[in-house]
C-alpha cells in the first residue's frame, strides 16, 4: 500500500468541524480504504476532537492533514496557538474538557508540540487490529521506551516522522495508551 496524504486549511470556526469530519472519511475512502463503521466512527470522532480543539483555544486558521502509512492513518491538526493541549479533570455536569481522554482510548498513540507558528496536534490510528498484522516482525534495533513499547522497523519510521518534524520548534509531548505494541 502507497502513501497518500493530503491537507487543507479553513477558518477555525464550529462549522468547520462538521465539514472536516465529512472530508477526511470521504476522503481516505477515495484511498480504496475500507472504512467500516467502528473505525469511521472512530476517525471521525478523533478528528472532530482535535479541530474542536482548535476552535475553541485558538482560533483562526487551521491546517487539518491526514496521511495514508502502513495501515495507519496519521491525523494532524496544525493551528496558532502555542498552548499545549492537556488533560484536565471534569466533573460529570461538564459539558467540556473530555476529549484528549476520548482521543487517547481511541488512538493508537497521540501528541503534540510546539511548531514554527503554533502547534501540531497528532494521532493514529490503525486501519487492522495488532492481531491481524502477523507480518510484523519486531526489530529489537527500533525500540522506544522498550518497557512500553516494541516497535517495528515501520513504526519507528512513522516515531521519526511524529517526533522530529521539520517544523517542530520544541520537544514533543507523546502520550502512549496502556501496555501496547505499535505495529506497522
Amino acid at each position: 500500500m502507497h502513501p497518500a496524504q493530503t491537507r487543507f486549511t479553513l477558518e477555525a470556526t464550529p462549522a468547520a468541524v462538521p465539514a472536516v469530519r465529512q472530508w477526511i472519511s470521504a476522503e481516505v475512502r477515495g484511498w480504496g480504504v475500507s472504512l467500516d463503521e467502528d473505525l469511521c466512527w472512530r476517525l471521525e470522532l478523533v478528528v472532530s476532537e482535535l479541530v474542536t480543539n482548535a476552535v475553541l483555544h485558538a482560533g483562526g486558521w487551521l491546517t487539518v492533514s491526514i496521511a495514508l502509512e502502513h495501515d495507519l492513518l496519521l491525523v494532524e491538526v496544525h493551528d496558532g496557538s502555542t498552548t499545549t493541549p492537556r488533560p484536565r479533570a471534569t466533573g460529570p455536569c461538564d459539558e467540556t474538557g473530555r476529549g484528549l481522554v476520548l482521543v487517547a482510548a481511541l488512538c493508537l498513540i497521540h501528541g503534540s508540540e510546539l511548531a514554527a507558528s503554533g502547534k501540531r496536534c497528532w494521532a493514529v490510528l490503525p486501519l487492522r487490529s495488532h492481531a491481524e498484522n502477523t507480518d510484523a516482525t519486531p526489530d529489537s534495533d527500533a525500540l522506544c521506551d522498550s518497557a512500553r513499547w516494541t516497535v517495528t522497523p515501520v513504526g519507528a519510521q512513522l516515531l521519526a516522522r511524529l517526533l522530529a518534524p521539520e517544523e517542530a520548534t520544541a520537544s514533543p509531548r507523546c502520550a502512549q495508551q496502556g501496555e501496547s505494541d505499535l505495529v506497522g
